[in-house]
């Protein structure tokens, strides 16, 4: 027979057990903390993965250490984290992309949004189209016609099926109705490198990576995606001056697996929020085309929500969706 001590005994191991995982997480991070980040060095993720990880770890007292872990679209740095301890000790810098768009054009080992939860935000910028500066057009407007004139005749570079640049210029091409030929590459540099030896007449690209050529004169920028004009590139007008309704923003944040504690997600976006308003964050980012946001978890997942009905129908014009 089973006496009341010793049920008492096992309510109390019960207590004890469920609130350990509380516990460690009240006190994360208690160890150094891997940040995944799934493109390549040197990318616009990559350098605003390092510039918040460096703050990271000033605020919290603990390293937080890069890791990249490219392949599969980003695919292979979220297995990564899947399959690490669940404790906080490893987190994800990614890019949109992950949750609105890679799931529906490949197979991927998680669900959006509960095998990987968005936590912050960190920055959204737009992208810039661009053209050979010899091109025969000179504004968005003429480019359309160009190309409407000219059907399978432009050719457009991208880093890759399915990526910011391919997603960008098929959302156009769709509603504007112009048939126009892909041309993917292994990278947005080298996407971009394929207008500046006019291998290809345009590519859309991110704006970290093409204000500066933009400004240099070494290719001519048609048009930018935001709903806004971009005050690092004033002159240049928005799609959406020629074609009403278009606008295409990425975003890069951080995000967790689905097994670390909300804890340790609450704990990282209250950091974050206090980051996204360092004045050199801000300089830095702005330098880049990007805005500092620091958005909550809940911000967060509503954006992805609300994007991911409007990403789908680009995977579509994109001709992209699993089979």
């Amino acid at each position: 027979m089973i006496s009341r001590r010793m049920l008492a005994l096992g309510a109390a191991c019960l207590f004890l057990g469920a609130s350990i995982p509380s516990s460690q997480a009240q006190q994360w991070p208690s160890r150094p903390v891997k940040v995944v980040v799934p493109y390549g060095v040197g990318g616009v993720t990559d350098i605003m993965a390092r510039l918040t990880a460096d703050r990271l770890s000033k605020m919290l007292g603990q390293t937080f250490v890069i890791e990249n872990k490219l392949g599969a679209g980003g695919a292979i740095g979220v297995d990564y984290a899947m399959h690490s301890p669940q404790d906080g000790s490893t987190i994800l810098f990614i890019g949109s992309t992950l949750f609105t768009v890679l799931p529906l054009a490949q197979k991927v080992n998680f669900e959006p949004l509960k095998d990987l939860i968005p936590v912050s935000i960190t920055g959204t910028n737009g992208m810039v189209m661009v053209v050979g500066k010899d091109a025969p057009y000179s504004t968005l407007r003429e480019f359309i016609d160009y190309a409407r004139a000219n059907p399978g005749k432009i050719t457009y570079s991208s880093g890759g099926p399915a990526t910011n640049n391919h997603l960008s210029t098929a959302y156009l091409a769709g509603k504007e109705n112009l048939d126009m030929v892909h041309v993917p590459f292994g990278g947005g540099q080298a996407a971009l490198t394929a207008v500046l030896s006019k291998s290809v007449d345009m590519h859309f690209g991110n704006s970290s990576d093409l204000i500066e050529p933009v400004k240099a004169g070494t290719v001519k920028a048609l048009a930018v995606s935001t709903a806004k004009r971009m005050p690092q590139l004033p002159d240049v007008p928005t799609v959406a001056e020629t074609v009403p309704g278009y606008e295409y923003l990425a975003w890069n944040g951080y995000a967790v697996t689905g097994g670390v504690p909300a804890e340790v997600s609450q704990k990282l976006a209250e950091a974050l929020r206090v980051i996204a308003k360092d004045p050199e964050v801000i300089k830095t980012f702005g330098n880049l085309g990007i805005e500092s946001t620091g958005t909550s978890q809940e911000e967060a997942i509503a954006s992805i929500r609300k994007d991911m009905p409007i990403y789908a129908q680009m995977v579509d014009m994109a001709g992209v969706r699993k089979k």
